[in-house]
């Protein structure tokens, strides 16, 4: 029998300006030399332009008057109109996975609801195998799209590791021997975008 072709959802023009913008970060890191996409209608290098002179505006437009929301909403619109052709694009492909379409960053439509389903949180682990590295092991969760990693020493300040479109090769690099470090993790993905953080793991590195 042959298999339903999923269906990409455009779903993203109804996002805030807030998750709208974490949407398109979401999107930079997962199509960013994604083999299953190797001919997007708009050059990676110009999507990101495209996001960034989005971002720059969304920062102006929360403190200025008309003439900076007038100038959000064409950058708004302008990479709209780009994502709807990758979408359009990766739509043509006739992908029957749906995890496949979920490693481009767009959602899925999924018959009988409106929106995504929220994420459950992920489990995370710590491995010190390595010395001067801390590898951070982070379960898989069902239709994340990405996994954002932080990371600290002892009590420490979160830091950004960074957002990954899948759980391999992530770690904690340049570690000090016999320093404790902390992680923590959230999927991205769903009808919030973030899952709640993951409980911290904590290791001493060797």
């Amino acid at each position: 029998m042959k298999r339903k072709i999923v269906k990409v959802s455009l779903s993203f023009a109804t996002f805030n300006n807030d998750q709208f913008n974490s949407f398109v970060i979401l999107l930079l890191v997962c199509l960013k030399n994604n083999p299953l996409f190797p001919n997007l209608p708009v050059k990676y290098a110009d999507l990101a332009a495209l996001v960034d002179a989005y971002q720059q505006v969304l920062a102006a437009a929360a403190i200025g008057g008309p003439k900076d929301t007038a100038a959000l909403n064409e950058a708004r619109d302008a990479l709209t109109a780009a994502l709807r052709q990758i979408a359009g694009y990766i739509q043509s492909l006739g992908l029957t996975n749906e995890s496949d379409i979920l490693s481009s960053g767009f959602d899925i439509v999924v018959p009988g609801k409106h929106s995504p389903m929220p994420l459950s949180d992920p489990v995370l682990s710590l491995d010190n195998s390595i010395s001067g590295r801390l590898g951070v092991l982070i379960s898989s969760v069902p239709n994340a799209k990405a996994y954002h990693v932080q990371s600290c020493i002892g009590t420490g300040a979160w830091i950004d590791l960074g957002i990954f479109p899948n759980t391999r090769n992530i770690g904690i690099p340049n570690t000090m021997p016999g320093t404790i470090y902390s992680a923590r993790a959230q999927a991205v993905g769903g009808s919030t975008q973030y899952s709640t953080w993951s409980a911290v793991a904590s290791l001493m590195s060797t």
